[in-house]
Order: structure tokens, then sequence, then C-alpha cells
């Protein structure tokens, strides 16, 4: 029979409800046990009978609590993870994982001290645009890359509904947001670059917090990489534009998964994961000497991925999928630009 995990849930808005809780009612490893929350009718419309609590100490001090799963707001997963380790429970801490590299390596440290399992929920490298972005770079049909572009622009001129959003502070603003998704995806591909730059900047009108970013990241030559967002673009950008020495990729659109689970749609149902065929992305290339255009079969996303990896690292000792390495890296560069 396979190990149960029980579960303490952290927070029961969008990441906790939406993005993670979906996840660990469909695996068949895991178990929700308790859920800190002030969102007493909403629980109950996921988990029946499940009492919330307020209070984090509660989920920390219950025996039965395997995993402690952290979906509250970012400038509390420092002070969260730290608790929960020292409390002897494995970690699942959204992203960013702190507000600096030095919290990050610091949670490193004491999981390994405590022989407890760290992971952080860089969902996105489950995407799949992505998935396709790597199937896409292990063959042949883009050469040589040159240039790799990412972008998460969106459209939302007016501040964000949620006030801690908007707060300035630790762990506030895009690049630590959305650029910490795009950037993960970009170590995951490329590895810890060789030089960066960049900055970020405020556009939308009473934003208290830096909105935009534009980063540089310099490999061996002659790869490129430049990571941007902006929450005033009105006419779709494209998401991944690649250009390699035999051919381009360019799709727009973006994953589907968080749109299913906030329409309902379980992670295990027909269908979870793909992405309307309007949305696929071109290939221009070359095959055989002749020049070939047209459109490419995106992959299923498939963040339930992320979830059988953790259950693996906490069970068999396997890898972990987001090595911590690279959340430090991500956080080095993030605190580097915002510098």
């Amino acid at each position: 029979m396979q190990p149960s995990i029980t579960v303490g849930l952290l927070g029961f808005g969008l990441s906790g409800r939406y993005l993670q809780s979906p996840f660990y009612r469909a695996h068949p490893g895991f178990r929700v046990g308790r859920v800190m929350t002030s969102r007493a009718a909403e629980l109950a419309e996921v988990f029946p009978g499940l009492e919330p609590t307020d209070r984090a100490e509660t989920v920390l001090e219950d025996p039965d609590i395997d995993l402690v799963s952290i979906a509250t707001p970012n400038a509390t997963h420092y002070e969260l993870a730290r608790a929960a380790l020292e409390a002897g429970k494995h970690v699942l801490v959204d992203k960013p994982a702190c507000a600096t590299a030095a919290q990050v390596r610091e949670l490193r440290d004491l999981a390994a001290a405590k022989g407890r399992c760290l992971y952080v929920f860089q969902n996105r490298r489950w995407d799949s645009d992505f998935l396709t972005v790597r199937q896409l770079l292990g063959g042949d049909s883009l050469g040589e890359l040159v240039n790799y572009e990412a972008r998460y622009d969106r459209w939302k001129p007016e501040p964000n509904t949620k006030p801690w959003k908007e707060k300035p502070g630790p762990g506030a603003g895009m690049l630590y947001d959305l650029g910490a998704h795009i950037l993960d995806q970009a170590i995951c591909l490329f590895g810890r670059p060789e030089e960066v730059s960049g900055r970020t900047w405020t556009e939308r009108d009473d934003s208290t917090i830096p909105d935009a970013f534009r980063l540089q990241l310099r490999y061996a030559a002659p790869l490129h990489v430049n990571l941007s967002c902006s929450l005033l673009v009105r006419e779709p950008t494209p998401r991944y534009t690649l250009h390699g020495r035999r051919g381009s990729y360019v799709k727009y659109g973006i994953d589907v998964q968080e749109d299913q689970l906030r329409a309902g749609l379980s992670p295990g149902a027909a269908g979870f994961g793909g992405e309307p065929t309007e949305q696929r992305g071109m290939l221009h290339t070359e095959v055989g000497g002749l020049t070939v255009r047209g459109p490419v079969d995106t992959l299923s996303g498939h963040w339930m991925g992320l979830f059988d990896n953790l259950y693996r690292v906490i069970t068999e000792n396997a890898a972990p999928a987001v090595p911590l390495d690279d959340v430090v890296a991500q956080l080095e560069i993030i605190e580097a630009v915002s510098a």
C-alpha cells in the first residue's frame, strides 16, 4: 500500500484553494488533515467537515501532520517555513520561497539538519508551453540557440484587490511574483547565467511596488536570454520567442491549468492541462534542405508532476525536480537587479 502523507495547509486563497489543494485531493499519496484559514465557508465547499484553524501553531503542533504546505503572502514564507522545519515537518513553500537567497540557504541547511524535505512550489516548470519549449530544445529543429525571450505580461492597470500584493516590503513586486516563474524556467533550461543586468520600475498610476521589469541573462556565446513583465499590456505579446541558427519558434497564450482549476476541473479529469489548438506555437525551420513553417502541438500541462516528485522526495529520497540551488540562484539574481 502506498504510504500516506498528511498535509497541513497554511492559507486558502488562490494558491491554497486552487493551485495546491486540488492536487492533494487527486493524488493518492496525500491527505489534507488541517487548514489554516479565515475562509471557513470556502473551506467547507472543498473539504466538508474539516474545521479550519486561524493559528499556524495548531498545524505545526499536530503530530499527525507530515507536510506543511505554505500558501500565504510572500512576506510570511520564511518565518513559517523555518517554524515548520523546527517542528520536524516537511515543507512545500509557494514561490518566492523567501525574500533573500541567504534565507533560502538557512532553510536548506535547517532542513538537512532536521532530515526533512524543503521544496519550492515552482509549478510552472510543468506548464504546457514550457514543457513544449523543453522538448523543442531537446531536438535539432532550432539548431544552436541564439536568443530566448520569455514575457509574462498582463492587462491589470488597477491595483490588485489583495492588499498584500501591493504592499512594499520584502518579496514585493512583479519580479518576485511573476518574475520568479520565468526566471526559474530560464535557470531550469540553461543554469546559472554568467552575467545579469536589468532593472525594475513602476508603470501603473497609484502603484507602490515595482510592477514591471526587464532582465538580460548572458550565457556562453552565442546565447542571450531576455525576460520581462508589464501589467500594462493590453494586446497580447508572445509568451516565448526562440531563435536558433536553424529556425525560430514563437508561442502566444498561457498554460490553462490555473483557469481550469478555478473553474472546478479536477487534475484527473479528461482534458485537464490540454491547451486550445489555436494557441499552438509556430515553428519556422529547415528539414532536409526544405523550409518548413507550421504549428507545433503543445504538450499537456502537468502540474501533478510537481506533486508526484514531492511525494517521491519524501517517501523515497528521490532527487527534487526543483533543486534548492536553483532557487538560491533565482533569488540572487532578483536581489541583484532589485538593489
